[in-house]
């Protein structure tokens, strides 16, 4: 039996619940979702991630607004299999980076986010573990993609 600290339970409780409401309900399966987070096959613990702007109007945005613009922009929650939180620290970003970028109508941007950066902790994890990274975003209404979308990345155990 597997025994959590209270304030684990809490952050598991949370997170699962962020992430029902992350799902999205209805529609076609065959749409391209509009987040979608991959993990980076040549860069080693990378994801990458692609935000698709269903906007008529080309949207002008601050990059800190994206995933990969601020270290605190999408949330980050690393299982490991004993349903363990891998050690994640948020921290704060002194300058967030105030570069605009723009998106035209229906196209979509990708950037990356470099896990070791994000969290430190997870290097070593991965090499005792396979880890569940689950993962929560909250697009800016200018994209027209509604609010949070969330999902779930196996990062398999490295050697």
């Amino acid at each position: 039996m597997i025994v959590l600290s209270q304030s684990t339970r809490r952050f598991l409780v949370v997170l699962v619940a962020v992430l029902s409401i992350a799902v999205s309900s209805g529609g076609s399966e065959n749409l391209p979702s509009d987040i979608q987070v991959a993990l980076s096959s040549s860069k080693a613990l990378t994801l990458i991630v692609t935000v698709r702007s269903r906007s008529q109007e080309r949207v002008t945005l601050a990059t800190w607004r994206l995933p990969w613009g601020n270290r605190n922009s999408m949330l980050l929650a690393p299982v490991n299999t004993d349903g363990v939180c891998v050690a994640n620290r948020y921290y704060v970003e002194e300058y967030p980076n105030y570069n605009k970028v723009s998106i035209e109508p229906n196209a979509s941007i990708s950037g990356e986010i470099d896990l070791k950066r994000v969290i430190p902790e997870l290097g070593d994890a991965v090499k005792k573990t396979d880890v569940h990274l689950f993962w929560a975003y909250r697009a800016p209404e200018e994209l027209h993609i509604g609010g949070w979308s969330g999902g779930w990345i196996l990062i398999p155990q490295q050697q």
